[in-house]
């Protein structure tokens, strides 16, 4: 295998970032692992897979080694499961299933990255979330340096975290879908139903397809291409209270509140927005003025100068409001 010294992740990163990893190398075949283990090992490194590089904010430079994940196939099982390697792109798998009439995760379509990255933030997007289509993920073990086989029940699924989110002993390999026989259309979210209404579209005659292309429609026109503008899609997590946790809030009702279960959920876009952050720029970084959610890097940076803009957004918010945001990609 070919490991190249002092990579940079300008070439590996959907964000302009000046930061760089020790070694970086691809893998290309599941028999490659070992010997990437064993490098690491000998060089006594960490080690990072990625996929395109669409969900990771490099905040320094990485004193480990960055694994390029290019593992591809997908597998049909029966009539209703699929088996599909980690480093397929996301997009191309979920327009892939809409063709074969595999339906439950159209409302996922355009999200940039890999399958294998999908259930590390359990992506959701437009009422739909990964972890709901996920039967098992097949994972290499760094530590026993084995193939385990984990059941979605333990992977620790949450709102866009996991086991994988925070623990960095496994790879995962590949994801197990299992597709609903009889599914519905999903159109609950506010937006995607506001289009179709828009289009005078027919919600009796929707197609999954319909969905599919609708969703796509959308994200073009709110979210910023990263290839253009480069960003890693929504910086920051919408907020999620317990009730009592709401209670002890003392923001104005202007602030809209959304039931999610037993749970409350508040729009960080929303407060991003108000408080006057949508479109703002400071230096190399900024907040889109297409979607307050999304972080832009418009010159080369340094993981220093991002979190120290995305820091003072998150402090305003907290004193304004007593609400504190979480950044939802994951930092290096």
């Amino acid at each position: 295998m070919n490991f190249i010294e002092d990579y940079p992740f300008s070439k590996l990163c959907a964000l302009k970032t000046i930061e760089t990893t020790s070694f970086f190398c691809e893998l290309n075949e599941i028999n490659q692992i070992e010997e990437i283990v064993s490098f690491s090992k000998k060089k006594n490194l960490q080690i990072l897979i990625i996929g395109e590089g669409t969900n990771i904010v490099p905040t320094k430079t990485f004193q480990g080694l960055v694994v390029f994940n290019k593992l591809l196939g997908i597998k049909k099982i029966d009539d209703v499961t699929i088996e599909v390697a980690s480093g397929e792109n996301w997009h191309e798998f979920v327009e892939w299933t809409v063709k074969h009439k595999m339906f439950g995760l159209e409302n996922l379509a355009l999200i940039p990255g890999t399958v294998g990255a999908g259930p590390i933030q359990n992506i959701g997007a437009y009422g739909s979330e990964i972890s709901s289509s996920i039967k098992k993920i097949t994972c290499f073990n760094l530590e026993t340096r084995s193939v385990q086989v984990l059941n979605a029940s333990e992977c620790g699924f949450g709102y866009r975290t996991s086991i994988f989110k925070d623990c960095s002993d496994y790879i995962i390999l590949s994801v197990t879908f299992q597709f609903k026989t009889d599914p519905k259309i999903n159109y609950s979210y506010s937006s995607l139903e506001d289009e179709i209404n828009k289009n005078n579209i027919n919600k009796d005659n929707l197609s999954h397809r319909d969905i599919f292309n609708l969703v796509s429609k959308i994200r073009k026109k709110v979210l910023p291409d990263y290839k253009e503008f480069p960003n890693v899609g929504s910086f920051f997590k919408n907020v999620v209270l317990t009730k009592e946790e709401f209670n002890k809030l003392d923001i104005t009702e202007e602030i809209p509140v959304y039931l999610e279960g037993d749970n409350i959920k508040i729009s960080a876009a929303f407060l991003i927005e108000k408080f006057g952050w949508k479109g703002f720029r400071e230096g190399s970084v900024g907040i889109s003025d297409q979607h307050a959610l999304v972080l832009v890097t418009y010159d080369e940076t340094s993981g220093e100068e991002i979190l120290q803009f995305s820091n003072k957004i998150i402090n305003q918010i907290l004193f304004m409001t007593g609400i504190k945001l979480e950044i939802e990609p994951t930092l290096i």
